[in-house]
C-alpha cells in the first residue's frame, strides 16, 4: 500500500516515470500513450508534489519508489527520471539494483554534485521572495531558469501548483553514499538525455554521466530542462526504441 498518488497504463515490461523537482507527474502526459503501446507505464507524484501528501517528517524517496512498485505489483522496472527524478533513479539503481532494469536520465541531477544555476540578479530576487514567503514569485524565477522556452502543456501552472515546496525544507533522507563517484558500479543499460537549451550545469552533469556510467548512451534533444515537452515526438521515439532494445530484445 502507498499513500502516494500514482497511475498505471499500458501493457508490457514495467517503466516508471519520475518527475522533476519543480513540477509533478502531469509533466509526462505527452509520453503516456506512446510508451503504453509497448510498456506498462507507472507515473506518480513524489511526496509533497501534486496530489500526493505533503511531508510530515523525514522520509526516504527510495522507500516511496519501492512502495509505488509494490502497490502496482511490480518487482523490477526501468526508471525514466527527469532532473531530481533522475537523481532518485540513479540512487535506486545503486542502492536497490535488484529492482531496476534500465535507466533513462533526462537532464538529470546527481547526488553529491552541487549545481549553481541562477544569475546574481535572480538569486537576489529569490532571497527577497523567500523572505516574503511569496511562492508565486519563487515559481516565476524557477520558470525563468528552467523553462526559458516558455509555457507548454500547462507547464507554468505546474510550477505554480508546486511552488509551496520552495518555502519548506525537504526532509528527504539521502542515501548513505552519494551517487557521485559510484557511477562505475551501475550494471544496467543507461540512456542520458540532455536539452540543448538547458542550463550549463545540467549539461555538465550529462557529460559526467556519459563518461562514468559503463556503456551509457548520450543523446541531446532540442529543449530546455524539459526536452520531453519541447521535442515530444523525438523524445518518445528515442526512449521507446532504447527501452525496447534494453527490455524486449536484450543482448
Amino acid at each position: 500500500m502507498t499513500d502516494l498518488h500514482y497511475g498505471v497504463t499500458g501493457d508490457g515490461p514495467p517503466v516508471v516515470l519520475l518527475h522533476q523537482g519543480v513540477v509533478d507527474s502531469r509533466v509526462w502526459e505527452p509520453q503516456l500513450a506512446a510508451l503504453a503501446e509497448r510498456f506498462t507505464v507507472v507515473r506518480y507524484d513524489r511526496r509533497g508534489f501534486g496530489r500526493s501528501p505533503r511531508f510530515d517528517g523525514a522520509y526516504s524517496p527510495l522507500d516511496d519508489l519501492r512502495a509505488v512498485l509494490d502497490a502496482a505489483g511490480i518487482e523490477r522496472a526501468a526508471l525514466v527520471g527527469g532532473s531530481q527524478g533522475g537523481k532518485i533513479a540513479l540512487d535506486a539503481a545503486l542502492e536497490r539494483p535488484e529492482r531496476v532494469t534500465a535507466l533513462v536520465l533526462v537532464c538529470s541531477a546527481l547526488g553529491g554534485h552541487p549545481i549553481d544555476v541562477g544569475t546574481p540578479e535572480q538569486e537576489a530576487r529569490w532571497e527577497a521572495a523567500e523572505q516574503a514567503e511569496d511562492a508565486a514569485a519563487l515559481a516565476a524565477i524557477d520558470f525563468e531558469i528552467w523553462a526559458p522556452l516558455g509555457d507548454e502543456d500547462g507547464l507554468r501552472a505546474m510550477f505554480v501548483d508546486n511552488a509551496h515546496l520552495n518555502l519548506v525544507d525537504d526532509p528527504a533522507e539521502p542515501p548513505a553514499r552519494p551517487a557521485r563517484g559510484r557511477l562505475g558500479e551501475l550494471r544496467v543499460p543507461a540512456l542520458v538525455i540532455t536539452g540543448d537549451r538547458d542550463v550549463p550545469a545540467m549539461t555538465e552533469i550529462g557529460d559526467i554521466l556519459e563518461r562514468e556510467i559503463p556503456g551509457a548512451r548520450r543523446e541531446a534533444l532540442h529543449g530546455d530542462h524539459f526536452p520531453n515537452l519541447r521535442s515530444p515526438d523525438a523524445f518518445n521515439r528515442l526512449v521507446s526504441d532504447f527501452l525496447g532494445t534494453a527490455l524486449l530484445d536484450p543482448v
